[in-house]
């Protein structure tokens, strides 16, 4: 299973920021919507519910 990598992240973010859906962000970055899914649950912002990408990163 590949990982998602920092640039990857970093378009996420900015895709989400510009009201992106997840399914328009997996087409865009070649990825299954799931994995953006978790992604984004898995690194969001515990008080915010914003997609984090540098602590994604870490």
């Amino acid at each position: 299973m590949a990982h998602i990598n920092q640039e990857q992240r970093y378009v996420i973010t900015l895709m989400l920021q510009q009201g992106k859906l997840q399914k328009e962000i997996a087409l865009f970055i070649n990825r299954s919507p799931s994995v953006i899914s978790r992604e984004i649950r898995r690194n969001r912002d515990a008080k915010t519910g914003i997609y984090e990408s540098n602590v994604a990163q870490r």
